[in-house]
């Protein structure tokens, strides 16, 4: 009897010992993870603890960056840590074409490329896909929504889509210059205690802009002395607010048959009358097209400004000035001026395009672990979360709340980063590992920022438009290369005319010389190229 169970018993050993030898064979195969692919073995008792695995080790090059964290940065150690992902980053600053093509050439790419994004570059890469050098996305993509959230489908489709399979191989990856995300820096702004002395509200109108200006006039006493400003413009303020009446820098039929630009819109010479009044009714700086940089600062530093347009910049750096003082003593964000009937002028724009592109060799994700652990970290880099750790370091170690509630850098941070370099991303690995370049929504209640560039936030919305994707990827031609340093220095000497004439007459005639002079210099030769490589690019 005891011979018996012994037998049985040995029998029993044998067949758990060769099951747990198959099941070990069958685990140990490589292949590609999908999406649904299973990282525990539904075999393994349920009071057993999953194993720790390896740290995911990723080799990455970054096509044409020019600089890459120290190799121990507290960053990567933090990602070792807490994500079990070791980042291994290097870089490679030539040609990005010249790169791509070596590494087709040999056959052999790198753990993960990401590179910098365009037609040439692009293609290249769709012919790593054919070679069967690098894997589909697409699964991940359709399971990770968050990865493209700031991508346009269409776009993305058209301009990064193998032409031969349709499959995607790369990860778009946007700077979050997306409308709901990108910051407001742009817009005019006005001093909020001269608005409440004229007994006013903000000016929306060319007309309602006129009536402030002169209201401050005529009711705003001298600064220390000194005769007020109503309104003054440096170069980017000026070419800004003409778009009141052109819309933008260029203007694009919806047909994409007809193109303007701004030194030969028809709408142009209203912009010239409307400044021609406002410099013959004392409201404009009589500086306004030969100051410098430091002087227009130092003006808004001074009080003297009633109204300008420029970046938060130097509205900021005045009212550093002025609220020492007074606390009421400051710019504030004023709407975009605009005319009924007219588009909303456009003083930023945000795309969904995207400017770099994240793809994996099949050598790397042969291991399908690799793929799928490294995928689930880039939906955490896609998290509000993940994007402001690896932007911004653990909350409080080198950033902090302010009273505002908005996170601003220690003060030995700060000292840091007001070098002006990169010294400091580069010892502390800090926005180096954000491998999609996301910004956490909304990007401005998590960076410092003052009271005014918040309300900006809000005032500035309206002049913010999404780029028209066909008029940059369509590119240039010999013959912008011809005209177009010819065209852009001239509007500066014919609006110097046109604005210090003596009578509105005299302005429009002015004006209308100048619009047959440009027909004369190149307008209609770099306008016909320009339409004709939108068709082209259309037609691809």
């Amino acid at each position: 009897m005891r011979k018996r169970w012994k037998a049985i018993s040995l029998v029993l050993v044998i067949s758990l010992m060769s099951a747990a030898l198959m099941a070990c064979s069958g685990n140990n195969k490589d292949k590609t993870a999908s999406p649904s692919s299973s990282s525990s073995s539904s075999s393994a008792p349920e009071s057993s603890a999953p194993a720790k695995e390896d740290p995911l080790v990723v080799n990455m090059l970054l096509i044409g960056a020019t600089e890459i964290p120290q190799e121990n940065n507290p960053m990567r150690q933090w990602l070792l840590e807490n994500k079990n992902i070791d980042l291994r980053l290097t870089m490679s600053n030539g040609e990005v074409a010249d790169q791509m093509n070596m590494m087709l050439a040999g056959g052999d790419v790198p753990d993960v490329v990401r590179y910098v994004t365009n037609e040439v570059s692009n293609s290249i890469l769709n012919k790593w896909g054919d070679a069967g050098l690098i894997v589909p996305l697409d699964e991940w993509l359709e399971k990770y929504p968050n990865l493209l959230k700031f991508s346009d489908k269409s776009y993305n489709e058209s301009v990064y889509a193998n032409k031969k399979d349709g499959k995607m191989y790369v990860l778009p990856v946007n700077f979050a210059n997306h409308p709901d995300v990108i910051k407001k820096v742009v817009g005019f702004f006005i001093k909020e205690d001269w608005l409440k002395q004229a007994g006013m509200e903000a000016p929306k109108t060319p007309d309602e802009m006129f009536n402030v200006l002169m209201a401050f006039k005529e009711k705003i006493a001298d600064v220390d002395g000194k005769p007020i400003i109503p309104a003054t413009f440096d170069h980017l303020g000026r070419q800004s607010f003409m778009y009141t009446w052109t819309q933008n820098w260029y203007n694009l039929s919806e047909d994409h048959k007809e193109l303007y630009w701004w030194f030969n819109h028809p709408q142009i010479e209203e912009y010239m009358v409307f400044m021609n009044k406002l410099y013959n009714n004392g409201l404009l700086d009589r500086e306004f097209l030969t100051q410098q940089p430091d002087q227009y600062q130092a003006k808004l530093s001074s009080g003297r400004v009633g109204f300008t347009f420029n970046t938060h910049g130097p509205m900021d750096i005045a009212n550093g000035v002025l609220k020492t003082g007074d606390a009421n003593n400051r710019y504030v964000p004023s709407a975009p001026i605009r005319i009924e009937g007219l588009p909303m002028p456009i003083h930023g724009a945000a795309n969904y395009n995207g400017f770099e592109g994240i793809a994996i060799s099949k050598k790397f994700a042969e291991n399908g672990r690799n793929l799928e652990r490294f995928m689930e970290f880039l939906n955490w880099n896609a998290t509000d979360e993940g994007a402001f750790l690896l932007q911004n370091g653990v909350e409080g170690e080198y950033y902090v709340k302010n009273a505002e509630g908005l996170f601003e850098p220690k003060p030995e941070v700060k000292a840091e980063l007001d070098k002006g370099d990169a010294s400091f991303e580069m010892s502390t690995g800090l926005k180096a590992y954000n491998l999609l370049k996301f910004n956490v929504v909304p990007a401005v209640t998590v960076e410092p920022g003052t009271e005014e560039f918040k309300l900006a936030q809000t005032a500035w919305t309206e002049g913010l438009a999404i780029d028209d994707n066909l008029f940059n990827p369509a590119g240039t031609g010999p013959e912008w290369d011809k005209h177009w340093g010819n065209l852009w220095p001239e509007i500066d000497k014919w609006q110097a005319k046109a604005v210090f004439a003596k009578t509105e007459d005299e302005a429009r005639k002015i004006t209308k010389e100048m619009l047959e002079h440009f027909k004369k210099i190149g307008a209609p030769e770099v306008t016909e190229e320009k339409l004709r490589l939108i068709d082209e690019y259309l037609k691809k």
